[in-house]
């Protein structure tokens, strides 16, 4: 199998390895489980200068640099050649090819997209049916790990070493792209230069002037220039959510569609407008999951709240009959209205004609996901019965705040939605006044054939000893 050779032989040290403990195995490079997926890696954290840089259709250049396909991979390349063609608008380019028969296809702008979105059903189809699970004609039964995706994944975490012994800090890598705080035009040049050696194209795709992160999935980041200088951007539900994002970041106004919550379920969802009904009693819970426990030989959901904790010690001593008839007590009045799997909803103020929005699941119900709390209405019928003012605002308030809360974990959140630009860094007294921790290995370090060190930049660097003095066998770093 000629790909993994060349895995091999690109990124030596790469290892397929069996846990004994979870019993999977893992692709284990310098240390670090890399994944079967792609390489994700996150520093949370709030940056600032902050270079995006993506490869350009990494999985397919992985499947064209290992040749996966033999003679039929050029095929496959020639696909990827056009698309990449219309993505750069060298509609001239595109023309040649294929004999010109996708010229009829370039008529406007909207033409050219949808052939470019055309092409990509079968360039991404190819890749992911090289790890199927079933037999097809992209399939070496050999493949166990994703080779594919490998690839991209050791270079990724190799790429990530290279920036990181160039003094820069790599925040964020996420499959195809890496983000670098701080960066400067030379560290972005070496990360399109060290692409190539390996066959993948790096685009700077934004640079964002701040950008916080809070895990692998979820981060809000400000464009620092290009067409979208100054617009926010968000990535991950919590700063994503309209009324948050527009409150909070781009300052838009807020509309009715804002106000809005779609939710999905796979069995059923339902409005319970029991409003004003007998209430269910807090123990009504505990008692349905001591009941359904027996039923199912299994062990109750825990019961959170330490009153019912108390009352729930008792459950022992009835029987399952006896537990049925306090169920039937401890229950409330509902009036349940069927929705559908998925619907559209505002959550609404106390005593204006909400209901608790249910799922259902074999026979019980409980509360929606990120519903409980609150009242809701289908947002077609707020609309129509023109109970905008019933919006219950607190909802959206608490999410916004949460937001607030999040962020602040990582610094200063006034500063971070102002224009202000970031105040003079105070560094340790061991990191150098350029950030880094050492001179070693940085390219501007240059030490004189007199012995005599300076830096190309200007940075004062003399209060260091000479290299000889400086260097021994229990300290390979320079510092203050």
């Amino acid at each position: 199998m000629k790909g993994v050779e060349e895995i091999i032989n690109s990124f030596p040290g790469y290892e397929f390895v069996y846990d004994e403990d979870d019993k999977r195995y893992h692709n284990m490079y310098r240390g670090v489980d890399v994944g079967l997926g792609g390489y994700v890696y996150a520093e949370p954290g709030m940056y600032e200068n902050v270079a995006l840089l993506d490869v350009a259709s990494m999985h397919p250049h992985s499947i064209m640099a290992m040749n996966c396909f033999g003679e039929h991979t050029q095929n496959y390349k020639n696909l990827i050649d056009v698309r990449l063609a219309i993505k750069h608008k060298n509609f001239d380019a595109v023309r040649g090819m294929f004999d010109g028969k996708l010229s009829k296809y370039l008529a406007d702008k909207e033409s050219a997209k949808m052939l470019s979105n055309a092409l990509k059903l079968p360039i991404n189809g190819a890749y992911g049916l090289t790890a199927a699970n079933f037999e097809n004609p992209f399939r070496d039964i050999r493949n166990r790990n994703n080779i594919v995706a490998l690839r991209g994944a050791l270079f990724m975490k190799t790429l990530q070493d290279e920036v990181q012994l160039q003094g820069f800090k790599v925040c964020h890598i996420k499959t195809d792209s890496i983000k670098i705080p701080n960066a400067t035009p030379d560290i972005i040049q070496f990360c399109m230069d060290f692409g190539k050696k390996y066959g993948y194209t790096f685009e700077h795709e934004a640079t964002y002037s701040k950008m916080c992160l809070v895990n692998d999935a979820v981060y809000i980041a400000k464009y620092k220039d290009g067409e979208n200088a100054g617009q926010w951007t968000a990535t991950g539900k919590q700063f994503q959510i309209p009324y948050t994002f527009k409150t909070l970041f781009s300052k838009e106004d807020v509309t009715f569609e804002d106000l809005c919550e779609t939710k999905e379920v796979k069995s059923a969802l339902y409005l319970d407008m029991n409003e004003g009904l007998k209430e269910e009693d807090p123990i009504y819970a505990a008692y349905c999951d001591e009941i359904a426990a027996r039923k199912h030989n299994s062990d109750p959901e825990l019961v959170e709240a330490e009153g019912l904790k108390k009352e729930a010690a008792k459950f022992k001593s009835y029987s399952t009959e006896e537990l049925e008839k306090l169920a039937e007590e401890a229950a409330g009045e509902h009036d349940y209205h069927f929705v559908g799997k998925v619907g559209s909803f505002c959550p609404i103020k106390p005593g204006c004609g909400g209901g608790l929005l249910m799922r259902e699941n074999e026979g019980k119900y409980y509360a929606a996901t990120g519903t409980k709390g609150y009242r809701w209405l289908e947002s077609e019928s707020v609309k129509s019965l023109e109970k905008e003012e019933d919006i219950d605002y607190s909802y959206h308030i608490n999410l916004a705040n949460e937001a607030i809360e999040t962020i602040s974990q990582y610094g200063d959140f006034e500063w971070f939605v102002s224009e202000d630009p970031a105040e003079d860094v105070e560094y340790p007294p061991w990191i150098r006044e350029c950030g880094r921790e050492t001179c070693v290995g940085c390219n501007e370090f240059r030490i004189g054939k007199d012995g005599v060190i300076s830096c190309n930049v200007g940075y004062d660097v003399s209060d260091l000893k000479s290299w000889e003095e400086e260097l021994d066998d229990d300290n390979i770093f320079i510092k203050r």
